[in-house]
């Protein structure tokens, strides 16, 4: 997309709002796909959480009476972004099934370091300085920090969990930076739901022909699906689409350092997951670093 068209702006009182709005929502993510993966299997979990945004995403767009016919130039950005959308997600839903919640939650908040870190090669108006790049150090060393509590207390098996959440984040990062960049030129109603019918497609593919085990709609399962599906891949994709498509995308994820705090919060309170000293220091080094590593 030509940078003619690139009319995001600085954040306001409203962008800022929403950003805030985006991140409390985003925080009880893992918690709910937790939840969900105790009563189904992780590919079913998936197609089902992207039907339910599927029917949000078309519900919204007749709402508001979105023309859903897509450019030929469009399709190549569109099919990129996509793409990646269930890969990120796969690695999220297999690393929250192998970790705790808690540590799920500061995982998958890094993404707003990557997003920084990405969009200081990609935009020129988001350049890392040497203040950015301490915040960044530091939030980090709270990963490690993270990764040193799975050792210490001997729960080795936290680690390939934590570090495949590491890496969704780091897809989901990019990710974000590329859909702020090309919804310059494409409606935001088309990228929210390609991103939906690729990521329900490829997930009932494989849950048809991997996952045999059969599964009951418990109420906590319908729970999680509401959440993750109508909450998330709906309105919060939608909601999310629409800010990074208005403001720079490091603005915006400035407001996502608030998630380790709650994540831990609602994992304490609704799964009673009591934080350790290591999980406290780490969720405080990740909150500080992303605060230096987000502000310009």
């Amino acid at each position: 997309m030509s940078n003619n068209l690139d009319k995001r702006k600085t954040l306001d009182k409203k962008g800022g709002a929403l950003a805030i709005l985006i991140a409390i929502l985003w925080s009880a993510n893992p918690l709910a796909a937790k939840i969900g993966l105790e009563d189904a299997p992780i590919f079913r979990l998936g197609f089902m959480r992207f039907a339910l945004g599927i029917l949000v995403v078309v519900a919204w767009g007749i709402y508001t009476k979105q023309s859903f016919r897509i450019s030929k130039k469009s399709l190549i950005p569109l099919a990129i972004s996509s793409f990646v959308v269930p890969i990120q997600f796969a690695f999220h839903l297999f690393g929250q099934d192998q970790t705790t919640a808690s540590h799920g939650v500061i995982m998958i908040v890094t993404f707003p370091l990557w997003a920084a870190m990405f969009s200081h090669f990609y935009n020129k108006n988001e350049r890392l300085n040497k203040v950015r790049v301490f915040g960044l150090s530091l939030a980090f060393f709270g990963i490690i920090v993270l990764f040193w509590e799975s050792f210490n207390n001997n729960f080795t098996e936290y680690l390939i969990g934590d570090a495949l959440i590491l890496i969704s984040a780091l897809i989901l990062g990019a990710r974000l930076v590329y859909v702020s960049h090309i919804t310059q030129g494409i409606n935001k109603i088309h990228v929210v739901l390609f991103e939906t019918v690729f990521g329900f497609t490829s997930f009932f593919i494989i849950s048809m022909l991997f996952e045999k085990n059969e599964f009951v709609f418990t109420q906590s399962l319908i729970i999680s699906l509401f959440y993750l599906g109508v909450i998330i891949a709906g309105f919060g994709l939608i909601l999310q689409t629409h800010v990074l498509k208005t403001y720079l995308p490091g603005k915006v994820t400035f407001f996502n350092l608030f998630q380790p705090i709650l994540g831990v919060f609602f994992a304490w309170v609704l799964l009673s997951e009591e934080p350790g000293i290591e999980l406290v220091i780490s969720m405080l080094l990740v909150f500080i670093g992303s605060y230096f590593a987000l502000k310009k």
